[in-house]
């Protein structure tokens, strides 16, 4: 089980490490072999953002590049930022795998609030002329937890969904490097560990984890340190035995 930070502590440290959280994505982004920019959605006039395939993926092959995907190497990840109403941003990944067989473009949002009843996207596929656009969703958020993960009072979770990706982002570094597509099998194996509920004031063992991950984050002076501690703090979870995870 993850030591957890005192609960003051813990909203302190993520309330000053703004900033700092944003400098770590720029350096995860900016350290890619092809680096690609974050992609900012403005949802302040809805909670649920709808989105048609096309904005991940071409309908049509052509020489210039239109999709957010079209041109990402497979193995590779884009942030998500999502304006919602006063100020407020939620954080997802958009990943290009071979090992997602979900969809045929192999391509998956990862949204912390899970696939159900908090799902803040909706896809919808128009690249096929219908009278009503399927609903895909499912089909492109098969790398996200089944249920919430993003719960917590602000006590024990004062907004971790950027920490959520960040840890996302970090697996997929750090796995496909020793296990190409594979590391679809590790995620998979930590979205379980993190969805282990504690109770519904303390979240779920991801809170845990991302709290742990907040305060590498806060008080490393180097990124690439940084970025090794989470990936240790990764492998540790996915070392953990079963009886270790009975609480």
């Amino acid at each position: 089980m993850l030591l957890s930070l005192s609960l003051s502590s813990r909203a302190d440290i993520f309330r000053k490490s703004s900033i700092r959280n944003h400098e770590f994505e720029r350096y995860l982004t900016s350290s890619e072999p092809q680096p690609s920019p974050i992609i900012n959605l403005d949802s302040t006039r809805t909670y649920v953002m709808t989105l048609p395939l096309s904005f991940f993926v071409s309908a049509t092959s052509g020489r210039r590049h239109k999709g957010k995907a079209d041109s990402m190497p497979y193995e590779s990840f884009r942030i998500m930022s999502v304006q919602h109403r006063g100020g407020n941003a939620h954080s997802l990944v958009l990943i290009k795998s071979r090992a997602i067989k979900t969809n045929p473009h192999n391509i998956a949002v990862f949204e912390s609030n899970g696939r159900n009843g908090f799902c803040g996207i909706r896809i919808l596929d128009d690249h096929h002329t219908k009278p009503n656009m399927k609903n895909v969703t499912r089909a492109y958020t098969s790398i996200s937890p089944e249920h919430n993960i993003n719960y917590g009072t602000n006590a024990h979770n004062p907004g971790y969904c950027g920490i959520y990706s960040i840890i996302c982002i970090v697996a997929l570094r750090h796995y496909r490097s020793k296990t190409g597509a594979l590391w679809l099998a590790k995620w998979t194996k930590l979205l379980m560990y993190m969805s282990r509920c504690i109770d519904r004031n303390a979240g779920c063992l991801g809170v845990e984890l991302a709290a742990q991950v907040q305060e590498i984050i806060a008080t490393n002076t180097s990124w690439s340190c940084a970025e090794k501690e989470i990936a240790a703090a990764i492998r540790a979870c996915l070392t953990t035995t079963s009886h270790a995870l009975i609480l």
